[in-house]
């Protein structure tokens, strides 16, 4: 299938640009020409009819298991693109868990997110920075990147007019709900030390954020679009 060798190659990228092995590498089985088809006539219809499902309370865990972030979705819908006008209140909140030494876990600090609802997609590093991709029901709008310290200390956010000129946003794809700047895959970009956060995206590029200083540098590329999902 096509999306799975667009998957392996860019995985492939990922090693050949920052010289390290992509951290899980999935196994990836073919499942016949009829799933296929079926797949293809299925997946317009969905994309076109840009349902979301509700937001749920979600945990993030370190690979480490040291830390783990518990988000609670906010009620603040009426913040989102689209839903002027609807009710708006308490944004999602994050939940910071470290383990003890009795194997319990502690909160440590309970902070609002940049986030009227929920991130969409959420990465948290052995060392306890959490990194968050884009808002539910609204890929590409408000704050598209937010980074947090262990301590829930908000350290940067973007906005997508900060990652791109206003002539690249035009020709992004974009859907009822969405701007589609965002691809597959994302992960550490050295999986041992975990300082920084790599995400492929819409020009076939790659955006790197450092977790400590919330700095951003962009590598062009020529890759198509994974999108998540």
């Amino acid at each position: 299938m096509a999306n799975i060798i667009e998957i392996e190659k860019r995985e492939r990228a990922v090693e050949s640009l920052f010289g390290l092995p992509h951290p899980k590498r999935t196994a990836l089985v073919m499942k016949g020409i009829f799933t296929s088809v079926v797949m293809l006539v299925i997946l317009p219809c969905l994309v076109a009819a840009d349902d979301w499902p509700g937001a749920k309370v979600r945990h993030v865990f370190s690979e480490n298991g040291r830390y783990f972030v518990r988000i609670v979705p906010g009620e603040s819908y009426g913040d989102t693109f689209g839903f002027k006008g609807s009710k708006t209140g308490v944004y999602a909140r994050g939940e910071f868990y470290e383990k003890q030494p009795d194997r319990s876990y502690k909160l440590t600090v309970d902070v609002a997110l940049q986030n009227p609802v929920a991130p969409v997609e959420s990465l948290l590093s052995n060392h306890g920075y959490l990194l968050t991709f884009d808002n539910w029901h609204n890929v590409g709008y408000g704050k598209v990147v937010a980074i947090y310290r262990p301590n829930g200390e908000l350290i940067r956010t973007y906005e997508l007019e900060a990652l791109y000129t206003s002539k690249q946003i035009e020709v992004i794809r974009t859907s009822e709900s969405s701007r589609w700047w965002r691809c597959r895959p994302f992960g550490f970009v050295d999986p041992d030390e975990q300082a920084k956060v790599y995400v492929f995206e819409h020009f076939g590029g790659t955006f790197v954020f450092d977790l400590s200083s919330g700095k951003q540098e962009y590598h062009s590329g020529q890759a198509s679009c994974q999108q998540p999902g």
